[in-house]
C-alpha cells in the first residue's frame, strides 16, 4: 500500500507559514506591551527645567519601541539620583523631590515635583595669574570682569566657561605654554557654601619668527608683502588670521594653509608654514545679459594671473551690446603695499551709439591706487581722441585728461547690503595748451545709503551731482557731457533721453547734473523683495532747470552677483506717458 508523503515544497510552505505566524506574534506582542508615558516636570523652570528633562531617562527613553512597564519602574527609580545630578551644576545640592508614577494598560505619567532648596553660594575665590600674562592689560581686564565672583550661586558651566576664557586668551595671544596648575571647586553643601581656586599661569609669550612659503609661484619677496606682521612682534591669532585672509583675496592661490610650527619655535619665536596652492594661470570669462540700459549683451574675458614673479597681471575684455560695444585691455603692477597699491595702465575703444549720441572713442591711461585716510584714492592720466556727433554738433577731439577721484564703501556686505553706504568723488579737466583742443575742469559726486528699517524692509537713498565749467561746450565730446535717464538715474525715462536740447529737438547733454531717488524695499519670501519708488533729476546748464521725474513699483531676487531688479516706472513729466520696464542687475554698492 502506497502512503502519501509530503513534497519538498509542501514542506516549505509549511516552514514559512509558521517563520510568519512567529513574526507577526512577536510583532503583535511588541504593540501589546508598548508603553506610552507622559513626563511632567514641576517646581523649576527655565534652563533648570530644560536640564533635569535632559539627564531625566525616562524622558529620554518614553518612545522607545522596546519600553516594558517593569523598564520604566527601574528608570522611575533612577530619577531621584538624576535631578540630583541636573540641578547640581546650578549649585543646587539639597533639593526635595517627590515622584510619582501611575498608569495601566499601556498609559503611565511620571510627575516629579522639585523643590531646589537653598542655592550654595560661593564663599571663597582664590584667582591667581602668573607668568608674562601678569602685566599683560588683556588679563588684567578678564581677572576684574571674571565670571565667577564671590557672594555669588555656584554655577559650574559659568565656572567652565571662566577658565576657558583664560585659556582661550593665552592661546589667542601668544602664551602657547598657558596652563591651569590648580583648578578646584570644593562644595559644602551643609553650609550651603563653597570655595573656588583657580591659579593659572601664563607662561612666557611667543612671537613670530620666520615665513617660510611653500609651494609658490610668486617671488618670496612679493609674498612678504602680505604679511602683516614682522618678525619680532607678539604672536597674536589675529595677525595670523589677517594673512590668511589678504592671501586668500589676492585671487592668486586656490588654497592657503597657515601653519604656526609651535614644535619647531626657538628662542620663543614661532616659524610660519605657508602652504600655497596657485590658481590656474588663465581665466577665461564668457556673459550674456540684458538691461534696458544696454539692451542684450555679451562679453568674453581673458586673464593672465601671474604674468611674471612679481605679481604683475593682465587683462582683456571685449564686450557687445545694443548700444556699447567695446574692446579694453589692462595691466596691473602691484606696489609695495600689495593689498591696497596698485598702478594699472589702460587702453581701449569702445563704441556708443544711443538715442542721444553716437561717439568713437580710442583711449590710454595710467592710474595710481591707493589708500588714504580710510579712502581710496586714483590718481589718473587719460589720453582719448573720440568721433562723436551730438545733436548738430560734431567733431573730432583730442583730450589730456588728469584727475582724482576717492570712493569710500562702509558695509560688511556690499554685494546685497543691510546697512551701509557708497561715496564717490571725481574731480577732472583738460587745457588746450596740454594736448587738448580744448579747456575743462568737471567735479562729479555720487552718492548711495541703505538702512534696514526692520528685519525685512531697506530704505535706499541714492544722489548725484555734477558741474562743469568749459569754455565752449559744443567742443566736448559726449563722453564728459552730462546726461540722465535710465536704470542707474532717473526711471520712467529711457537710457541718457534727458538733458538739454537743440533747436531739432535732439538731447544734447548738460554742464550739470542733478539726481536723487529714495525707495522702500519689503522682502516678501526667501530672496524674493518688492519695492516702490521716486526718481528726480535732468541734466541741465542751469542750477534753476526744471527738473524730471517718475516712480514705480518693481520686484528683487538676491543673486549670489547682487540683487536682480525688474522695475515699471512711470513717467511724471512727459506729455507721451507710458510705463517703462527697467532691468538691472548688480551690487548694491
Amino acid at each position: 500500500m502506497r502512503r502519501n508523503t509530503p513534497s519538498l515544497e509542501q514542506k516549505g510552505r509549511k516552514i514559512s507559514v509558521s517563520v510568519l505566524f512567529i513574526i507577526l506574534a512577536v510583532f503583535l506582542s511588541r504593540i501589546a506591551a508598548a508603553v506610552s508615558v507622559e513626563v511632567t516636570v514641576a517646581g523649576v523652570e527655565g534652563t533648570l527645567r530644560e536640564n533635569v528633562l535632559a539627564h531625566l531617562s525616562v524622558e529620554n527613553q518614553k518612545n522607545h519601541p522596546d519600553l516594558t512597564p517593569a523598564l520604566l519602574r527601574r528608570l522611575h527609580q533612577e530619577a531621584t539620583g538624576e535631578i540630583r545630578r541636573a540641578l547640581q551644576p546650578f549649585g543646587y545640592y539639597r533639593p526635595d523631590i517627590q515622584t510619582d508614577l501611575q498608569g495601566s494598560d499601556g498609559a503611565w505619567r511620571a510627575v516629579y515635583t522639585i523643590d531646589p532648596g537653598r542655592p550654595v553660594l560661593i564663599e571663597a575665590l582664590d584667582l591667581t595669574i602668573s607668568g608674562d600674562g601678569v602685566s599683560d592689560e588683556r588679563f588684567r581686564k578678564l581677572s576684574a570682569d571674571f565670571p565667577v565672583r564671590k557672594g555669588e550661586i555656584l554655577n559650574h558651566t559659568v565656572y567652565e566657561q571662566g577658565k576657558r576664557s583664560l585659556h582661550d586668551t593665552a592661546m589667542k595671544y601668544g602664551y602657547l605654554d598657558a596652563m591651569s596648575t590648580v583648578s578646584r571647586v570644593e562644595v559644602h553643601p551643609d553650609t550651603y557654601t563653597a570655595s573656588v581656586t583657580i591659579h593659572f599661569d601664563t607662561g612666557p609669550q611667543y612671537r613670530f619668527g620666520d615665513v617660510l612659503f611653500i609651494d609658490n609661484n610668486l617671488d618670496c619677496g612679493f609674498l612678504a608683502r602680505y604679511i602683516p606682521f614682522r618678525r619680532g612682534d607678539p604672536y597674536h591669532l589675529s595677525d595670523l588670521m589677517m594673512f590668511q585672509k589678504v592671501l586668500t583675496d589676492s585671487d592668486y592661490f586656490e588654497s592657503v594653509e597657515i601653519n604656526p610650527a609651535t614644535e619647531k619655535a626657538a628662542a620663543r619665536e614661532v616659524p610660519i608654514e605657508v602652504k600655497l596652492v596657485p590658481l590656474k594661470k588663465n581665466k577665461y570669462t564668457l556673459g550674456v545679459g540684458y538691461g534696458t540700459d544696454t539692451g542684450f549683451r555679451g562679453g568674453i574675458g581673458w586673464e593672465l594671473r601671474r604674468v611674471n614673479m612679481r605679481g604683475h597681471r593682465f587683462r582683456t575684455d571685449l564686450n557687445v551690446s545694443e548700444i556699447r560695444s567695446g574692446l579694453t585691455a589692462e595691466y596691473t603692477v602691484p606696489l609695495q603695499r600689495v593689498r591696497t597699491d596698485s598702478i594699472v595702465y589702460s587702453s581701449g575703444w569702445v563704441k556708443e551709439d544711443t538715442d542721444a549720441s553716437r561717439s568713437d572713442r580710442l583711449f590710454g591711461g595710467v592710474r595710481y591706487s591707493h589708500i588714504r585716510y580710510g579712502l581710496k584714492e586714483a590718481l589718473y592720466v587719460t589720453f582719448e581722441q573720440e568721433e562723436f556727433k551730438v545733436g548738430s554738433d560734431s567733431g573730432r577731439s583730442t583730450l589730456l585728461i588728469p584727475g582724482i577721484s576717492w570712493t569710500l564703501i562702509s558695509a560688511v556686505n556690499p554685494i546685497t547690503t543691510q546697512q551701509g553706504g557708497r561715496l564717490y568723488l571725481d574731480v577732472r579737466g583738460a587745457h588746450d595748451t596740454l594736448l587738448s583742443d580744448t579747456s575743462f575742469l568737471q567735479l562729479h559726486m555720487k552718492a548711495k545709503y541703505i538702512r534696514g528699517l526692520s528685519r525685512w524692509g531697506r530704505l535706499i537713498v541714492r544722489g548725484e551731482a555734477g558741474t562743469s565749467l568749459v569754455s565752449d561746450f559744443s567742443e566736448l565730446p559726449p563722453s564728459v557731457r552730462f546726461f540722465a535717464g535710465g536704470d542707474h538715474s532717473v526711471r520712467g525715462y529711457g537710457y541718457n533721453s534727458l538733458g538739454p536740447e537743440d533747436a531739432g529737438g535732439n538731447v544734447i547733454g548738460g554742464k550739470h547734473i542733478l539726481v536723487g531717488s529714495i525707495e522702500y524695499e519689503q522682502r516678501i519670501r526667501g530672496k524674493w523683495s518688492a519695492a516702490v519708488f521716486y526718481d528726480i533729476g535732468n541734466a541741465v546748464d542751469a542750477f534753476d532747470d526744471p527738473l524730471m521725474s517718475g516712480a514705480g513699483f518693481g520686484v528683487r531676487w538676491s543673486s549670489p552677483v547682487g540683487p536682480v531688479r525688474v522695475d515699471l516706472a512711470f513717467p511724471l513729466d512727459e506729455t507721451d506717458r507710458s510705463w517703462r520696464l527697467h532691468v538691472s542687475i548688480g551690487a548694491d554698492l
